[in-house]
Order: C-alpha cells, then structure tokens, then sequence
C-alpha cells in the first residue's frame, strides 16, 4: 500500500471532526526545488485523506514576517540595508509585487499549484495581525521560564534568565531581528534595539504591546515555539518536515513539548520526509547551489516533476541530477507507471501514477524519450512525431538535448560529405556497399545486420560503425546506427554511394 494511503488507515481510526494538513516555507530569496517535495509530501497526505472520504483541509503557510537575515547572491548590494526587517516590509526587487516576500512567494506557489498542489494560503504576518495568535503569544510569555527550560534541556545550553521567547517590532527603525526583550509586565514587552554580527539596530528602547492587530504589528514568536503556536491557532492536526527538522532534539522536538506543556495542544502527526538533493548536494539558492523550483518547470513537465517526487518513499533521499540519462529514464519510469495504471497492473505503480496527475489523467505517449530524442533530431520527422502524441514532451525533449544530453546521443546529418568521410578504407567503402536498404528488418534486426556485413568485409564492428557515422553526422560516434539509417533511407543510400565512388 502507498505510503500516503496507510497514513490515511491510521488517522481514518482517530474519526477527528476535520484533519488539517499544514505545510510552510519563508520566502527568504528563490526557494528552491527542495521545498517542493515538503509541499508534494503533505498534498499526499491530504489527497489520501480525501480518498478515504475523511474531512480534510490543507492549508500552507508563507513566513513573510521572517527577518531578512542573509543577503543572496543574485541581489544588488543596495538590499544589505534592509537586513533585519520583516520580510513582508522589504520591497520586492521587481516591480509589480506589494513586497520582496511576495515577489518569491508567488513565484513558488505558481511551481506548485502547476504539479497539481493547491493549498490554502496563509500569509504569517496577517496571521498575526488578525488576532488569531494573541492567546498563545500571552500565554508562551506568561511561562517564558518554562520554556526556557524546554530550550535549556533540549539544546544542553543555558539561556540568561531574562530571555523571552518574543521578537517585537521596532517602532523606530522597522527591524525585528535585532530587537531583545529584558521584561514582560503582564501588557508590554520592554525591549532595546541593538547591534548584531551582520546588521545594526537603532539603539531605541522602549514597551510595545506583542499582541498584533489589524493596523499594527506587534512582532513574532520564535519560529521554534511559533511553529507550536500555529498549531494550536489553527487547528492543526497533521504536518511534517525535512529530517534536519525532525530528528532528535531537533526544531520539532522542542515545539512538541511546547505544545503538549505550555499550550496544552496535541502534537499534529508527524509526515518527515529526507531531502532532494542536485548532484549530491542540498541545495541553497541564496549561495547559488541547486535549481529553484521555477527553473525545474523548464525541464519536466509538471506530471514529471510531481511523479519525481511521488515515486521516491518519503524516507529515501531524491537525487537529481539532469545531466546523462537521469531524465530519459525518468519519463520511462513514468511510461511503465501509466502502463501499470491502464492496464490494471502493479498496484502500487498503478496508485503512484494517480496520484502524480495534474489534472485529468490521461494516457501518454509510449514512445520512450530516447527515441523521440532521435526522431526530433533527423530530418523530415514531423509526421511521426505527430502521430506519436508526444507534442506536450517535445519542449523537454529539446532542452534535454541542449543542455543535458551525453555528446553521443547529439547528432545532425551532415549537409556536404564530411572531409573525414573522404579517407575511409577500402574495406570500409566495400562495407558500405554491402549495406542492403531493400532488406524488410526492425531496426534492431537491421542493427545485427550491420555487424555481419561488417564480418563478411573483414573489418572491426568499431571500423564499420565510424565508417556509418563519419558519412552521415561527421563524428565516430552517435546514436544507433541501424536506426538512424532506416529513418533516413534514402539520405543514407544517395550518401554512402556518394561516399563509396569518392577519392
């Protein structure tokens, strides 16, 4: 059984009134690819919900009140003056967006609501200001020193005994990374704006309400008792994360004893997942390592990607790499998973197929990527590539070809005979001329055809090959040559027969 399925058994037995899925991400600069498999993970988990008839909601959460803390690698240096602030107040670096979180943030929603993810979207800063979170801010500061004990005991490391467990909003200078509370009186936060490693405060000290309202924004919970917070204010009953937030004594450890000790709230269930990884690498847009989730729409189909990160068990690391055979295979993957589907096959390759549509579910083509990748290269293909219903995967075929294909499988008929074509031995030339165009063989047939020509003229199947390939593309090598001549019978029999009668 699908691994999303057997969650949904086990919640099923609970008979809640309404299971809220939540997922969340700070918008902090490109998010990239890796919080895709976060959002596809907890989509899972609610569409196996949603099969079993049980009231399911999925909700996603967008930390735009972060501070900007880091400043990436593709901005301008001007933006270092904004470090610091809440996200939500920087300014988007392109026009047309309310902010720079909302710039990225969308850029992200529009990636996965295009692999079929459509969440429910919650903004934190008007989370906060509307109200929903005043009661657990109260009460997370009424009991600041048992939770600093919760922090002292998971992390083995003491905190001053004025720590608070509360960033506020700096009337003077905007910021909220660089402000620290010293007192809690019950209705004000007093606090002093100071300097950090990477950005300055203003020096201002004063109280400020912590509870946010409609028109003023108060400041924020640390994100480790926030995430707690959260689940409370909302409702939630099922989320996860990446393993470095699950392990043990990790991020999810310490909101859980929040939860249960000083919010009195059930931890939701837990759906942790491992991370995707590009070439072996976690990724970090911010210093320019991996893809961003947009980029990845320009190389997989949207059910490509969403298959990508279904297929893979939630427990088991994806790693990405585009370059070689890793997408050829990877839509022949998804081939065998809609064969299992229509066919009513593998069960479980059946479910995963499902589950990986955008939309309606439809049959694709069964012409593998390899072979649409050859016919899109040769001439005069446009007929069978029509009749093959491939036109949505041609884009991706094309930019496999240019940007990631192994230099063997490029290839372009040569217009003139190559100059190297020009040099072949005689036995190579008499091989040419043993090549039978009459013959009526599959291309695999034709193919073992080659290499007994080749016998029959006393030369190496390495000699006979280059002798095929230097006449057609120019190079020893390309894809199979059996292939590549029946596709283009006439241009191979008036080429090799220009071949054989030259020098």
């Amino acid at each position: 059984m699908f691994w999303a399925d057997k969650v949904a058994e086990i919640l099923k037995q609970r008979n809640l009134p309404l299971e809220l899925v939540d997922d969340m991400k700070t918008p902090s600069g490109k998010i990239h690819v890796g919080a895709l498999r976060g959002v596809v993970v907890h989509d899972l988990a609610f569409k196996a919900l949603k099969d079993k008839k049980i009231n399911a909601k999925y909700t996603y959460i967008f930390d735009d009140h972060d501070p900007m803390d880091d400043l990436p690698t593709y901005l301008p240096s001007e933006f270092k003056k904004y470090l610091g602030l809440p996200l939500f107040k920087v300014p988007s670096p392109v026009k047309g967006y309310d902010s720079y979180a909302k710039y990225y943030a969308l850029d992200f929603q529009k990636v996965f609501n295009a692999i079929g993810c459509n969440p429910q979207i919650i903004w934190a800063s008007a989370l906060y200001k509307s109200g929903k979170l005043n009661n657990e801010i109260k009460q997370c500061l009424d009991q600041s020193d048992e939770i600093r004990k919760i922090y002292e005991k998971t992390y083995k490391k003491k905190l001053a005994k004025n720590w608070f467990p509360f960033k506020p909003y700096c009337p003077s200078c905007g910021k909220i990374a660089t402000t620290i509370v010293n007192k809690w009186d019950g209705e004000k936060v007093h606090f002093s704006c100071g300097d950090l490693d990477w950005t300055s405060g203003c020096g201002y000290e004063g109280a400020v309400s912590p509870f946010s309202k409609a028109d003023y924004f108060g400041g924020k919970l640390p994100w480790k008792v926030e995430w707690a917070a959260k689940w409370k204010a909302l409702g939630v009953t099922v989320e996860g994360a990446g393993k470095d937030h699950m392990s043990k004594g990790g991020s999810y450890d310490l909101a859980s004893e929040i939860a249960k000790k000083i919010l009195h709230y059930p931890v939701p269930y837990p759906v942790s997942y491992e991370w995707f990884l590009v070439g072996g690498r976690k990724m970090s847009t911010s210093k320019g390592v991996g893809a961003s989730a947009s980029e990845m729409l320009e190389i997989l189909p949207p059910e490509l990607l969403r298959f990508l990160m279904v297929k893979t068990k939630k427990d088991q690391q994806i790693n990405f790499d585009p370059q070689g055979q890793t997408i050829p295979k990877l839509f022949d993957q998804y081939q065998k998973a809609a064969e299992a589907f229509f066919s009513k096959g593998d069960s479980e390759l059946a479910r995963i197929f499902e589950l990986s549509q955008v939309g309606k579910i439809t049959k694709p083509t069964m012409i593998s990527f390899l072979q649409l990748a050859q016919w899109i290269q040769a001439p005069n293909m446009e007929i069978k590539l029509k009749n093959a219903g491939a036109s949505m995967w041609l884009p991706y075929v094309k930019t496999w070809i240019e940007r990631f294909a192994p230099e063997q499988i490029r290839f372009q008929l040569a217009k003139e005979i190559p100059d190297k074509a020009l040099n072949l031995s005689k036995n190579q030339k008499e091989f040419l001329s043993r090549i039978n165009f009459d013959k009526n063989l599959s291309a695999e047939e034709f193919q073992q055809q080659l290499f007994e020509w080749a016998k029959q003229c006393n030369i190496s199947s390495k000699e006979a090959f280059s002798a095929i390939y230097l006449s057609l593309l120019g190079k020893n090598y390309g894809p199979k040559a059996g292939w590549i001549i029946l596709e283009n019978k006439e241009f191979a029999k008036k080429r090799f027969q220009e071949v054989i009668v030259s020098g």
